[in-house]
């Protein structure tokens, strides 16, 4: 029996092996989830960043700033999906075994858009920011 697995599973399947890389800081198969007009929204300047090669400049730059060993968690997954376009939402927080480490303090909001290249969903936009207390100006950290 064949079966063939939904656009859903495919993005989600995308998403695990886009972790994956990340906390195996293997760049080239990050970026295999990216196309190359892709326009990252940041939580630090500057901001708007367009372009495979400079999105994953950015990582490069903060990669050596993480923990030796860190894992990712998400809460409020939820996945839109249309013919040709689909959209992530969660929130998204770095874990380490490495107590008090900066990463771990942060709550990000994450939304990445897919499009859909043959049978390819590829990233062409992040957009990630940082809860805040409207009165104190102040980033929101882990509740």
């Amino acid at each position: 029996m064949t079966t063939t697995a939904t656009p859903e599973a495919t993005l989600r399947a995308a998403m695990a092996d886009w972790e994956d890389a990340l906390q195996a800081r293997d760049l080239d198969r990050l970026f295999s989830h990216y196309a190359e007009d892709a326009v990252l929204y940041d939580v630090k300047p500057p901001f708007e960043i367009r372009g495979i090669a400079a999105i994953r400049q950015v990582w490069e730059d903060c990669l050596p700033c993480f923990p030796e060993q860190f894992a990712i968690e998400s809460e409020n997954l939820r996945f839109v999906v249309g013919e040709d376009v689909a959209f992530l939402h969660r929130l998204h927080r770095f874990t380490s075994p490495e107590s008090g480490h900066p990463i771990t303090t942060m709550l990000l909001r994450v939304t990445v858009c897919f499009r859909r290249e043959g049978d390819r969903w590829l990233v062409v936009h992040e957009h990630v920011s940082l809860p805040f207390d409207p009165e104190s100006g102040m980033v929101v950290a882990k509740p």
